[in-house]
């Protein structure tokens, strides 16, 4: 509370300004932000690092250090704030932030750190009032609008919410692009208003501005059911399954530098994570190594590694030894089993690789991955009806996973069941994506081994001048030898 209490003066000044029809001058502002600064500065606050990483408490002991050696810098206590705040010392980071603001009161990067510190520490109301204080130095920064929304909408104050999020849309806001974050911030308070069809416009609108946007796909879908559209719903329910985890990034330089300052095990956890959901497999898998050798029991660096493994051949004299030990920490999470699974079928090891993979999907019946990447390893173990029906078990989970539906329809046309391939391989043509090319081959594939070559042919023909026109080129050469092997229809 005595925290909140240094900056009233401060935030009565932003109370006056948003007085509807107020007109407060610059020296009137000037003069309440310096009457603001008038009371005591508080003192450097003292860090708490026992038990804290050696890395991590160089790091802290340093700023605070300078912040001490600097009594009247607010640059040195805001410095010092940003590294506690780069740790999660957040109360510590208040007490700091709100130092550097008596010390730089027209500092906007202060008050808005500390806006992002108090809303994880002290909730919505306390950070919302330190983020009008920012906003009455600086208005135009994106992040922070796109945070008062998000606040405003946790207080129930949707239309002061939906104010903010269509200021970072409209042709008149200063020059901010539109953003996918605020188009999902703007559907979840219609659909809080009762406004479910604009909501759902919305919603779309933010999944087109970003295709794997997992909770506006989850959004969507339950404003679609809320309109009857049931078959839309399950589409949608099922692409926000598949992308759980995915949302937009917002670009927040003043934020990126509080990141940088990350040390020890937590960075170079969450730094490896990025990296290996990134697809930069060798540059996680790096820091993970690195990690273990701080903590050899450390969880999230055992499962990169075997995640790492299941493309990489660096860890197979050791591959073993992590699955072990991540089995012995948490024996009921399933990419352990998954992970671990598919790193042996790089290596060749079927059998053993299908038993890791059936324990995954044993733990979680709904894992899609695991039921696809089993399917695949039965079917180099020539066990093909199995696999059709891991398939299977793999789509009943994401019935609109473009890419299982052709694992599948392809595993049945190699292994006997065209004709039973044909009925779903039509109907899959109406859709026009990227997929579509690969279907169409398939569905002259399914044709030409039931002995129908016309139609054969005739798809095999669509597909030609489909990839010629939207690719993928890579195609092309198969399909061009599937027609040479058929004899030309007269």
């Amino acid at each position: 509370m005595h925290g909140i209490q240094l900056v009233t003066g401060v935030i009565c000044c932003q109370t006056i300004l948003l007085i509807r029809g107020a007109a407060l001058t610059a020296v009137l502002l000037a003069a309440l932000l310096a009457w603001s600064c008038t009371k005591p500065v508080p003192p450097v606050p003292t860090p708490s690092v026992e038990g804290a990483e050696e890395e991590v408490r160089s790091a802290i002991l340093t700023a605070h250090r300078q912040a001490l050696a600097e009594p009247n810098s607010g640059r040195a206590s805001g410095h010092f704030g940003m590294v506690l705040q780069a740790h999660a010392h957040l109360q510590e980071a208040a007490a700091a932030y709100e130092r550097a603001i008596r010390l730089e009161p027209k500092e906007f990067a202060w008050r808005y750190y500390l806006a992002l510190v108090l809303e994880q520490s002290s909730g919505p109301q306390k950070a919302l009032d330190a983020l009008s204080a920012a906003s009455s130095i600086r208005s135009d920064y994106a992040p922070a609008i796109l945070k008062r929304g998000d606040l405003l909408y946790q207080l129930g104050r949707f239309k002061e919410s939906a104010t903010a999020y269509e200021s970072l849309l409209g042709p008149g806001s200063a020059g901010i692009p539109a953003s996918a974050p605020a188009l999902y911030g703007l559907a979840r308070v219609k659909y809080a208003q009762k406004d479910i069809s604009a909501a759902g416009d919305l919603y779309r609108q933010a999944t087109q501005a970003y295709p794997t946007f997992g909770a506006a796909y989850y959004g969507l879908a339950l404003a679609e059911r809320s309109l009857g559209h049931e078959a839309e719903a399950t589409k949608d329910f099922d692409m926000a399954q598949h992308h759980t985890d995915d949302q937009p990034p917002v670009a927040d330089p003043l934020l990126t530098q509080v990141n940088v300052l990350r040390s020890g095990e937590l960075n170079r956890m969450q730094q490896a994570e990025q990296l290996l959901r990134g697809g930069k497999t060798e540059e996680g898998a790096r820091l993970s190594e690195e990690t273990l050798k701080h903590d050899p029991e450390n969880f999230g660096a055992l499962i990169g590694l075997l995640y790492a493994a299941q493309s990489s051949n660096r860890y197979d004299k050791e591959l073993d030894t992590l699955y072990a030990a991540a089995k012995r920490i948490s024996p009921q999470y399933q990419l352990i089993y998954s992970y671990y699974g598919f790193a042996l079928a790089r290596q060749g090891k079927n059998a053993a690789a299908a038993l890791a993979l059936r324990k995954a999907v044993e733990l979680k019946p709904d894992y899609a991955e695991g039921h696809s990447q089993l399917a695949e390893v039965l079917e180099r173990l020539n066990r093909p009806a199995e696999a059709i029906e891991e398939y299977r078990r793999a789509l009943a989970v994401r019935p609109s996973d473009r890419a299982l539906q052709i694992y599948l329809w392809r595993s049945m046309v190699a292994h006997g069941r065209a004709r039973d391939a044909i009925p779903q391989l039509l109907p899959a043509l109406q859709t026009d994506d990227q997929y579509t090319s690969f279907e169409t081959v398939l569905t002259a594939e399914a044709y030409r081994i039931t002995g129908d070559k016309v139609k054969a042919r005739q798809y095999l023909e669509q597909a030609e001048t489909r990839v010629r026109a939207k690719g993928p080129p890579d195609l092309l050469p198969r399909i061009e030898q599937e027609l040479k092997q058929l004899s030309p229809v007269r």
